[in-house]
This record gives C-alpha cells, structure tokens and sequence, in this order.
C-alpha cells in the first residue's frame, strides 16, 4: 500500500510517498497552495493517478495537545481532499497525523545536508511531510527487530 504525507501550509504543501513495502520514503515537489478547493482538488487528482491508499494530512496540534488555528486548517483540508476522493470515486483512507515538531525537524535534517538557508527553505516542506510519513511508519508497523524477536 503506497502512502502519501501531506504537510499543509498556507503557502505551500510538502509532500512524500511512501513505496509500496514502505522500505523507502522520497519527497515529492512541492504544490503551491491556490486555497483550499483548488488545492484539495490538485491533490485528489494526484492521489488517484500515482494510485496512493492511504494520505496522512500533518495536524499541527498546539504542544498541550489542542486544536488551533494551524489544526482547523488541516482539518479542512483533510475533509475537503475526503470530499474529492469521493467525487473521483477512488477508496482512500484520509488520516489526520499529529505533526509536531515535524518542522523542527526537517529545518535540523536541511542544516545536516548543508543546505544553503534560502535554497533549504524550497525543500522545507517535502522534508517536514517525510519526518510526518517516518513517524507514522514507526510507530504503525513493527519494527525489522521487534519481527526477530518473535
């Protein structure tokens, strides 16, 4: 099952696909956000084609756990991606993920790789929606380790 990861941003949405064994996760160009249908319908459009069963939309929870503005956002987006998957008649599951700390640590993984602070800043989203793809794949599916020990 191949997974996309969704980082919302009112500027831009980082995106990045898992393979189909999840042994591999690889970030997507950015989209430029056009609002809120137009982008929900880009992105359907593109989980249908590249055929993803499952989207994790990154929910920037506040650090107590509560819902801002960051998170309602998300959320509608989430419900409006839900709305065109219907509309395309494709069966996609459409999970929120909690995403904190995501940013903070994509913005260490560009420092790491050197990255120029203007030039990083183009990659910023992709990378914060693989460090979103990464958790949930750890904290969903045993690990290599945890399998051997059974």
């Amino acid at each position: 099952m191949r997974i996309l990861a969704i980082d919302p941003g009112t500027k831009r949405i980082g995106l990045a696909a898992s393979d189909e064994l999840h042994l591999t996760i690889r970030a997507l160009p950015v989209l430029e956000a056009t609002g809120l249908a137009q982008s929900a319908e880009r992105l359907a459009k593109l989980i249908r084609e590249e055929n993803f069963q499952k989207v994790l939309v990154g929910h920037p929870l506040n650090m107590d756990g509560s819902v801002g503005a960051a998170a309602e956002s998300a959320e509608k987006i989430a419900a409006a991606i839900r709305s065109e998957l219907g509309k395309l008649k494709h069966a996609c599951e459409v999970l929120l993920w909690d995403e904190r700390l995501t940013s903070f640590e994509a913005e260490q993984r560009l420092r790491e790789r050197g990255l120029a602070k203007a030039k990083a800043k183009a990659f910023l989203d992709s990378i914060a929606a693989e460090v979103l793809l990464e958790d949930y794949l750890h904290t969903t599916e045993p690990s290599q380790s945890d399998e051997e020990e059974s």
